[in-house]
């Protein structure tokens, strides 16, 4: 995500000041934490907002002092294309060594910042999970113990019962326990006098701690299948589910019905319902707050729940062919396709947007992309060697189950006819101008 993306996800303007993000830190921390929530799983949107956190308290933090600047090469040449791609001339090779050493010392700097992110990161997932997991197995012991104090605890005779109970609601209580413990002595004293023998207690405990541990195995399954279907990439498949808080800048205007919505009155599902929308229908909307909408339609105003729509009208959905929640944005320089190979490219990026950058094939080979995130570097240095077309894309939203962008999608060669071989290519991006 890019840093606008991080001032909108903690619901931030650009010009906030270091307080406000930590205010707004802590709400949002209060919200989403995984402890807050016991009945879903906030665990990866609560780390997003730590990241996004991390990100503008450093942004702000360097907007008060002073920021670095590259290295300015006044004296070199450069010969551009309209299309947006550069390429450098250096007066001699000492020029030429001193852009390269400023670029890989700029590069070697956002790759260590990227290595600590990623490690805070899995870290406070694996805190998170390892805290559920623990309280999974602490419920399901405690449950052991209690039924296996109960199977042990001998049965009294229920004519010596003597017991007095405080009040009148626990002497029943006990009352009717100590009935149905005599009638199961009835009933065993029965089955002996015909010659049936009595059901062993020693049999039934080791029988329940049998499909205890059978129990408890797979769980321990379950719950590994579970987690890797969240941690598994999603961009080949069609449901993407919602995540309260992502893309709060699509949630009002026009959106479309994904199944049966129903209209209440207040934004409470214990309130009275005022309609229930058909799926696939566009509706207007007014206002957000937090998983709740205010919408229109029809005449009617009321909330619904923010995960039954999808952004814009349902004829942009027809027609793009992506249907539902566009689901989280890929990581910086992901690979959507397949790559191998070893021929290295630096791209700088300098485009105010998400883009996507397509290696269409002239030698036959399936194409492949690289996401980059606005304003961000990166080095590519797996291009397998042959000739390309390089096509760059960028939109306002990407739909990570289409792989295209739904709003504003651009398209532009960037280079018609590119080579990549064992040596090193530098490919500067720029704002792209519609023809």
């Amino acid at each position: 995500m890019s840093l606008i993306d991080d001032f909108n996800l903690l619901e931030l303007p650009t010009n906030a000041t270091e307080q406000e993000a930590k205010a707004a830190y802590r709400r949002l921390a209060r919200r989403y934490h995984p402890d807050k929530n016991p009945g879903q799983d906030t665990t990866e949107h609560f780390q997003r907002i730590h990241d996004a956190y991390q990100n503008v308290l450093s942004a702000i933090k360097r907007s008060q002092g002073q920021e670095w600047k590259p290295y300015n090469f006044s004296e070199r040449a450069t010969s551009q294309n309209t299309s947006g791609f550069e390429r450098y001339e250096f007066e001699n090779d000492a020029k030429q060594r001193e852009y390269v050493k400023e670029q890989q010392r700029a590069y070697e700097e956002m790759k260590r910042s990227n290595v600590q992110q990623d490690r805070a990161r899995e870290e406070a997932l694996r805190n998170a999970r390892s805290t559920l997991h623990q309280r999974r197995m602490n419920a399901l012991y405690e449950e052991m113990r209690k039924a296996d104090a109960n199977s042990s605890n001998a049965e009294p005779d229920f004519s010596t019962f003597d017991y007095e109970a405080p009040n009148a609601e626990q002497a029943s209580a006990n009352a009717q326990s100590q009935y149905d413990k005599a009638a199961r002595q009835s009933a065993q004293t029965a089955a002996t006098a015909k010659g049936i023998k009595p059901f062993r207690r020693h049999a039934a405990k080791a029988a329940f701690i049998a499909s205890t541990y059978l129990a408890t195995f797979a769980m321990g399954i379950y719950s590994a299948d579970y987690w890797h279907s969240l941690t598994a990439p999603s961009a080949n498949s069609d449901a993407q589910p919602y995540i309260s808080g992502l893309y709060p800048q699509y949630r009002l205007g026009e959106h479309y019905t994904l199944e049966d919505v129903r209209l209440f009155t207040e934004p409470s599902v214990s309130s009275s319902i005022k309609s229930t929308i058909p799926p696939l229908q566009n509706v207007d909307i007014l206002k957000a707050d937090g998983d709740w909408l205010t919408l229109s339609y029809g005449g009617s105003t009321g909330w619904s729940k923010a995960d039954k729509f999808g952004f814009g009208t349902i004829e942009q959905a027809q027609q793009t062919g992506c249907f539902g929640q566009p689901g989280v944005a890929p990581n910086h320089g992901e690979i959507i396709g397949q790559a191998t190979g070893n021929s290295r490219l630096r791209i700088l990026n300098q485009l105010p947007e998400a883009s996507m950058l397509t290696f269409q094939s002239l030698d036959g080979q399936p194409p492949f992309s690289v996401y980059l995130h606005a304003n961000q570097p990166f080095a590519a240095n797996f291009i397998p060697k042959g000739n390309y077309r390089l096509v760059l894309e960028t939109g306002s939203l990407y739909h990570h189950a289409c792989q295209r962008f739904l709003f504003d999608e651009r398209q532009r060669v960037v280079l018609d006819q590119v080579t990549f071989a064992s040596t090193e290519q530098s490919l500067t991006l720029r704002n792209l101008v519609t023809p």
